[in-house]
């Protein structure tokens, strides 16, 4: 389809790389929601069907029969951005379809219920009280580098997948790169990097497995789909545990305190009545997540959104977007702990929702909840420039804020 037919069909055409999108994010995702269909986004000669409205991003989410996750479903700041979008499955086991998928979820979900998780608490809140023990006393801090990427590298590399602690910053950095590296090239390499050290720390759990051990069930988990799982195919399965979390919690978590630090009146209120931090984490997930682009293959001739689709076709869904859909959520871009409607897309619906849910809830709760208790007053740290990057995902690059001297 070119771009006039795609015009003629109500979609509107947009460079989803570019830094005229970065800079103008929300106006251009208001604007798809208002005047088209769907967008379209040229990936080499690719169009890429992009969704921004709840009610369609919800449909393709919900319906994996139509739209498969089994062409690739995380788009990378590596891919090349002149070539046809990947068609292939990268990371599992998001990018599988059933029974694979519920398959490798069966043996996954049970680390990560949430019964489970909340054996991290006391962890996490020793964790979260070292680092502001250390941050607060200058006065002034990152909030990124040095309270949340921490709390981020000890929870999730050390606790939940017990990597050595001389690994843990190599696997940050990685995948932080991974995601918004400032090049293409960056991004390939740090994808390249993370996937030989997973495959090491797959052998090695696959000679001497821990017990109760995340990873080790991965490794040693005998059959999916009628077959043992290949060495590669195990790695697949590591990698996006270590670094969906590690992107998604601190990027989510610091445009809370960015919002707090710039609307006093909003953090007057949470510090009123700490018990409205989680109605402050839900208001965050819906204002902040960071999902801008993820990616579904049409399976069979379809209709979205008043668009037909032909098998085949790629359809890119804004998170982001779906969470801010004037027709889903009254008055979207303010922050409002009090809605009535309160159900976002933050961790994606149906089969392939975030399985790591649970524990960043957890972890984005006690965290607010004890950074506010400790830290009642600050402000944005004068002569900064924040600045974002928006693909494929959302985010504040680093916010620093000036506290009042303690007591």
């Amino acid at each position: 389809m070119t771009v006039n037919d795609a015009q003629k069909k109500g979609l509107c055409p947009v460079n989803l790389w570019s830094e005229e999108f970065n800079e103008n994010f929300w106006e251009t995702i208001g604007a798809l929601q208002q005047n088209a269909s769907l967008g379209v986004h040229k990936q080499g000669s690719t169009p890429c069907y992009y969704a921004t409205r709840y009610r369609d991003v919800f449909n393709v989410l919900r319906d994996a029969a139509t739209y498969s996750s089994e062409g690739g479903v995380a788009i990378l700041g590596g891919d090349n951005r002149s070539e046809p979008p990947k068609n292939e499955g990268r990371f599992l086991p998001e990018d599988l379809d059933a029974p694979a998928h519920t398959e490798w979820r069966k043996v996954i979900d049970p680390f990560l219920t949430a019964k489970r998780v909340e054996s991290y608490a006391p962890t996490i809140l020793r964790t979260v009280d070292e680092l502001l023990d250390a941050a607060l006393p200058k006065g002034r801090f990152k909030v990124l580098a040095d309270f949340l990427l921490p709390l981020q590298l000890k929870i999730v590399f050390a606790e939940i997948l017990h990597l050595p602690g001389e690994e843990i910053e190599d696997w940050m950095d990685w995948s932080h790169d991974l995601f918004v590296g400032e090049t293409p090239e960056i991004a390939a390499q740090a994808f390249a990097s993370i996937n030989k050290a997973a495959e090491e720390l797959v052998l090695r759990r696959m000679a001497d497995p821990i017990p109760d051990d995340l990873v080790s069930a991965v490794c040693s988990v005998e059959e999916i789909d009628g077959r043992e799982p290949t060495l590669t195919e195990r790695t697949a399965v590591v990698v996006p545990l270590a670094i969906a979390g590690t992107e998604s919690v601190g990027t989510l978590l610091s445009a809370i305190v960015h919002h707090l630090a710039t609307h006093p009146d909003d953090l007057a209120e949470l510090v009123a009545d700490p018990g409205l931090v989680p109605a402050a984490v839900e208001e965050g997930l819906r204002m902040f997540a960071n999902v801008t682009a993820l990616q579904r293959t049409v399976t069979r001739d379809t209709e979205l959104a008043g668009v037909p689709l032909e098998a085949g076709a790629k359809v890119w869904t804004s998170y982001n977007g779906a969470n801010r859909d004037p027709e889903q959520f009254p008055d979207p871009h303010t922050w409002n702990l009090h809605r009535d409607e309160v159900r976002h897309v933050a961790f994606g619906v149906g089969p392939h929702r975030c399985l790591g849910s649970n524990h960043a809830r957890l972890m984005m709760r006690m965290a607010l909840a004890r950074f506010i208790e400790r830290v009642p007053r600050f402000t944005l740290a004068p002569d900064q420039t924040i600045s974002y990057f928006s693909m494929p995902t959302r985010g504040i690059h680093e916010v620093i804020i000036d506290v009042p001297a303690q007591d």
